[in-house]
């Protein structure tokens, strides 16, 4: 039997910060999103990387650096296309360590840093949108 999760979880986000981080479980969105400060790609010892500046723990503006990543063409909640730096990150949901590939996006706007999209919940999770934090914080 799949795991139930609620419309929102703790998310941990090992190799980009060291706290638990809530997410929206959002069946709606295809790929998980991530809130990035600012991305750009930068020539470093001969190889083009990607500069990603986060702060999803609220400890302030952390530096990742990506060797691979790729640009995609997204659809946003508005229906337009834009243009967004993708990479693969460990997430854990629960018990469940699941690796993905995230967008990093501009979600200031947003209540939410984190969006958890259904390929990264694919066939993983039931999702009861009734209940909120149906896992623990741990």
């Amino acid at each position: 039997m799949l795991p139930i999760i609620g419309r929102r979880e703790y998310v941990h986000l090992p190799d980009l910060c060291s706290k638990a981080v809530e997410a929206k479980i959002d069946t709606g969105a295809f790929r998980t999103a991530i809130h990035c400060e600012r991305c750009e790609e930068v020539e470093r010892d001969g190889k083009t990387v990607l500069i990603a500046t986060l702060n999803l723990d609220g400890r302030g503006n952390q530096t990742h650096y990506f060797g691979r990543y790729r640009l995609r063409t997204i659809r946003n909640s508005f229906g337009q296309t834009e243009q967004r730096y993708c990479v693969r990150t460990t997430l854990k949901i629960g018990r469940k360590r699941i690796v993905s590939d995230v967008s990093l996006s501009d979600r200031s706007g947003m209540k939410f840093q984190v969006l958890i999209g259904r390929k990264t919940i694919g066939k993983k999770f039931l999702v009861d949108v009734s209940t909120i934090h149906l896992l623990r914080k741990k």
